[in-house]
């Protein structure tokens, strides 16, 4: 089977390998250079072989992808291939000239939006690009990316076994004696754990994982429990902890110096921090395009005055839309 090779920036490399254990426990197997090169390998013979014997080739961009020059070579080898690219955005950031003249013709996949989402159209595409011959794709075993090579989930899963034999061992003991059996009982019966002592230990078993910070720790109990009562919600939180961060952004004023409620709350809200950029731009082009600048000036003080007496997120969104409706009527008209 063809593998997906995954083209990177080293300092991404967290993204990377979240996309790539997505992609492998969807029945897409992955060639990542910090996983897949063997000590002591040619380090770019290996590259260009994996290029050449990929199926696919997904791109993940971002502002170090955008100015890395390794991953330029990495397209032109995919591009003297014919490999497919399959580009996906890590970050909201506009390709440079280099990169706009290779991927043209390509459609982007988000992955800030919608995490859960972008995997799965990510999928869809691969799916075409590499059709399984038989139409079913086996579940890969997807190395982890830890130091030595070496993965913790048999480490974990075994802790979770200890527990539960453990807890199991502690049950007999403590259990009330059973009855004497009738004459009429069936000979050499053995005793079952109920029913309600099995969920017992499920519900212990996910009680001590559901808050750990580590996918591993919460991977333990889908091991012991693929189609347990809290499945659902053990696929969500390690959704939730393979999602990459998204990078902070900082508005056009110190957060340092933020000293009342609305500056705060924008130094806080990703979203919120952008459109104060995006506002703070379209205030610096239409100053520069006035005839007389002063009008221009009181009104964005008055209305910065205003901004800052929010006490909402809502209240500072709705301030900026109005704001962005006004300056665009200076830029049109020349004045208010």
């Amino acid at each position: 089977m063809k593998r997906v090779f995954i083209s990177h920036s080293s300092k991404d490399q967290k993204t990377a390998v979240a996309i790539c254990g997505a992609l492998e426990s969807r029945g897409h197997p992955c060639w990542m250079s910090s996983r897949d090169i063997a000590p002591g390998e040619n380090y770019q013979g290996a590259i260009v072989r994996a290029i050449r014997e990929a199926g696919v080739m997904v791109l993940v961009f971002s502002a170090n992808a955008n100015n890395s020059d390794e991953i330029k070579k990495e397209m032109s080898l995919a591009s003297q291939s014919r490999t497919l690219v399959i580009p996906v955005r890590s970050e909201d950031v506009v390709p440079s000239e280099d990169f706009t003249y290779e991927l043209a013709t390509r459609q982007w996949i988000d992955m800030f939006n919608d995490w859960e989402q972008s995997i799965e159209k990510l999928c869809r595409q691969i799916d075409v690009a590499m059709p399984s011959e038989d139409g079913v794709r086996p579940t890969v075993a997807s190395p982890s990316p830890l130091s030595g090579g070496k993965s913790r989930m048999p480490l974990y899963t075994g802790i979770a076994a200890v527990l539960l034999i453990a807890g199991a061992g502690a049950y007999w003991m403590v259990r009330p004696a059973p009855r004497p059996r009738e004459a009429s009982a069936t000979p050499h019966m053995v005793q079952q754990p109920s029913a309600s002592d099995a969920a017992r230990l499920e519900s212990d078993l996910w009680d001590s994982v559901k808050n750990s910070g580590d996918a591993a720790m919460v991977q333990s109990y889908l091991v012991k429990y693929p189609s347990g009562v809290f499945a659902a919600a053990a696929k969500a939180r390690l959704a939730e902890l393979n999602r990459p961060a998204l990078p902070r952004v900082e508005p056009s004023f110190s957060c340092a110096g933020a000293s009342n409620t609305a500056e705060k709350l924008i130094c806080s809200d990703r979203q919120l921090a952008l459109m104060d950029l995006e506002v703070a731009s379209l205030y610096k082009r239409a100053r520069a395009n006035a005839v007389d600048p002063s009008p221009l000036a009181d009104e964005q003080s008055a209305w910065t005055y205003q901004r800052n007496a929010c006490a909402s997120a809502e209240c500072v969104r709705e301030a900026y839309l109005q704001r962005k409706a006004e300056i665009a009527r200076w830029m049109s008209t020349g004045g208010p």
